[in-house]
Formats: C-alpha cells, sequence, structure tokens
C-alpha cells in the first residue's frame, strides 16, 4: 500500500497533499515544518494550516512550482534546502528534540522528491544518483522529472565546486 508519507532519514519525511491535509496524522509523526512544492494550492491545506487543535502551529513555506521539465527548479532548490535544514535542526518544543518536516507535492513523486534529493545531496556531500536511491528505497514511487533530474545534477557539481573552494 502506498503510504501518504515515507521518512527518508530521521525527521525528514516525503509525501504526498493527503498527508499534507491531515493535521492529526502529521502531529502523530511529529511533523513540526511543511514544505509544500506546488502551484496554488494552499486552499487544499487550510484545515491543516488553520488547526484549532492546541499544538503550535506548523511552520510552513510554500515554493510555486509546476511538474513540467523546463520549470526553473534550480533557482530554488537553496531555498527549499535551506528550510529543510531549519526545521531539522530548530529545537522545536525547548525540550532538545528537533524539528520534523514533510516535504510535500501533489503525489509526493517528482517536485517534492527533488527537494529531498537536493538536501541530502548537499548535506550529506552524495551524488544525485545515489541520494536518488536512498530517497527510493524508502518511498518507491519517489522520481523527479528529466528536466528537474538534469537540474538536479547541476545543484550536485555547484555544491561540489563550493566544497572544494
Amino acid at each position: 500500500m502506498n503510504e501518504p508519507m515515507n521518512e527518508i532519514i530521521p525527521g525528514l519525511y516525503l509525501g504526498d497533499i493527503f498527508a499534507a491535509r491531515n493535521p492529526s496524522y502529521l502531529r502523530d509523526h511529529g511533523v513540526t515544518h511543511i514544505l509544500t512544492v506546488a502551484r496554488g494550492s494552499l486552499g487544499l491545506l487550510s484545515s491543516t494550516l488553520e488547526s484549532n487543535d492546541t499544538e503550535v502551529p506548523f511552520k510552513h513555506r510554500q515554493i510555486e512550482l509546476d511538474d513540467l521539465p523546463d520549470e526553473k527548479l534550480l533557482d530554488q532548490l537553496e531555498n527549499g534546502v535551506y528550510f529543510i535544514d531549519g526545521a531539522l535542526s530548530e529545537n522545536s518544543d525547548g525540550a532538545g528534540e528537533k524539528g520534523k518536516i514533510l516535504v510535500h507535492c501533489l503525489q509526493g513523486m517528482s517536485r517534492s522528491t527533488s527537494f529531498v534529493v537536493a538536501y541530502l545531496v548537499w548535506k550529506n556531500k552524495i551524488t544525485v544518483g545515489s541520494t536518488l536511491e536512498i530517497v527510493q528505497e524508502k518511498r518507491k514511487k519517489a522520481r523527479p522529472n528529466s528536466g528537474f533530474y538534469r537540474q538536479l545534477l547541476e545543484w550536485e557539481a555547484r555544491c561540489k565546486e563550493k566544497e572544494d573552494s
């Protein structure tokens, strides 16, 4: 069965709109942050973002992208990667617990996968190919479109340049 979200590394979840629309499911998994990678779908998240439960509201960022190979993914990667990194390093409850983040698009397949792969390439200094294999072990349908994959390779090269300088 396809899960609405899968934990890729501790605290980093990759998922779909169904996971993002279910605040109690997210809270059960300890999610504190949500990165939405989709154009104009915030109305679909209103129940999550405006949740009236007693918990601290989710921290949310949206990156407006369509799942099209010619979309300018590369221009947005740094924004998303830093949001993910901030979420995972944030002490969310004052008791030493790190934040947890859901990165999602509509299906949890291409756009959100691209941001998770970009984060892991940047953080762990490994290749896009190796990273995608790791991600696909946890979420079988994770598969960036061809244009995003090419841009991820360029991201990998940029990360390597920064590392070497």
